[in-house]
C-alpha cells in the first residue's frame, strides 16, 4: 500500500467522524441548548479527561474498569471456548445441531436484560450473574459461526483425515480449529463487540462496582456528559481490541490461505 492510499484511507475514515462532531457541536450549541441533558463535545472531553484521571464519584474510575473489563475478559474467553467445541460439534453431527438449535435460538432471543433479572433472583448480586449472562449469550453466536464453519469443510478433507486414521484432539488442533480459522477470528469480533454492551447493562441492574454502576449513577442525576464519555472510552476498547488483535489475524490468515491455493 502506497503512502498516497494510505493517506486517502486515514482521510476516509476521519471524515465521518470530524463531520459528527460538527453536527454535534452546531445541535447542542445553537439547537438542543441544555448541557445537562445534551452535553457539547467540550463538555464530554472534560469529563474524558475526569476519568483518565481515575477521579470517579464512586471511587477510582480505573478500579471500576478493571472490574468490568475482567468480568468481560473472563466471560468472553469462557464463550469463546464452550461455543467453539460445541459449534465443531454440531458442525459435524446434524443430530447435535438440531437438539442445540432451539436453546441457542432461544438464549440469543431472549433480552439480556431479562437473563439478568433471572440470574439475580438465582444469585444475588454476585459477579457471577454478569459472568453468566455473559457466556449465556455470547456461546451463541459463536456457537453458529463455528458450526457452519464446519460445515463448509470441504467433504474431500474429511475423506483424507479419516483415510489417515486422524481422530480426536489430533483431529480437532490439527484440522478443524486452523481450517475455521477465519470464522473463529470472525465469531471473536462480533461476540467480543456485543458482550461491552451486554456486561454494562447487568453492572447497571445491581452490582457495587463497574463502568456500569456509573453509568446508573449520572443517569440518576440526569448527567448525560459522563455516560457519553464512558460509551466513547468503551468504543475505543473495543475498536482498539479489533485494530490491534483481531484485524491483524485476519491478515494473516487471509494471507496464508492465498498461499497455500
Amino acid at each position: 500500500m502506497t503512502d498516497l492510499t494510505r493517506s486517502r484511507r486515514l482521510m476516509l475514515n476521519a471524515a465521518p467522524v470530524v463531520v459528527g462532531i460538527g453536527l454535534w457541536w452546531t445541535i447542542t450549541t445553537f439547537v438542543l441548548v441544555q448541557p445537562r441533558l445534551f452535553p457539547p463535545p467540550q463538555d464530554v472531553l472534560a469529563e474524558l479527561l475526569r476519568i483518565l484521571s481515575n477521579d470517579g464519584p464512586l471511587g477510582p474510575t480505573y478500579a471500576h474498569a478493571g472490574a468490568t473489563l475482567l468480568r468481560l475478559l473472563t466471560a468472553w474467553s469462557i464463550a469463546f471456548v464452550i461455543g467453539t467445541l460445541l459449534g465443531v460439534l454440531a458442525g459435524r453431527r446434524r443430530l447435535v445441531f438440531d437438539f442445540m438449535a432451539n436453546p441457542v435460538w432461544i438464549a440469543m432471543s431472549v433480552p439480556s436484560v431479562v437473563w439478568v433479572f433471572i440470574l439475580l433472583v438465582l444469585f444475588g448480586i454476585e459477579n457471577i450473574v454478569p459472568v453468566s449472562a455473559l457466556v449465556l449469550l455470547l456461546t451463541a453466536p459463536v456457537f453458529l459461526g463455528t458450526a457452519e464453519g464446519v460445515r463448509a469443510i470441504s467433504k474431500d478433507l474429511l475423506e483424507m483425515c479419516d483415510s489417515y486414521h486422524v481422530r480426536g484432539w489430533q483431529r480437532l488442533t490439527g484440522f478443524y480449529l486452523p481450517s475455521i480459522a477465519s470464522y473463529m477470528v470472525a465469531n471473536a469480533r462480533v461476540s467480543f463487540a456485543y458482550g461491552i454492551r451486554i456486561v454494562l447493562i447487568a453492572e447497571v441492574i445491581g452490582l457495587p462496582n463497574g463502568v456500569g454502576i456509573l453509568v446508573a449513577y449520572w443517569s440518576d442525576t440526569l448527567f448525560m456528559a459522563p455516560i457519553v464519555a464512558w460509551g466513547i472510552l468503551l468504543t475505543a476498547v473495543g475498536m482498539a481490541v479489533d485494530l490491534l488483535v483481531f484485524g491483524p489475524l485476519q491478515r494473516r490468515i487471509r494471507q496464508e490461505s492465498e498461499l497455500s491455493r
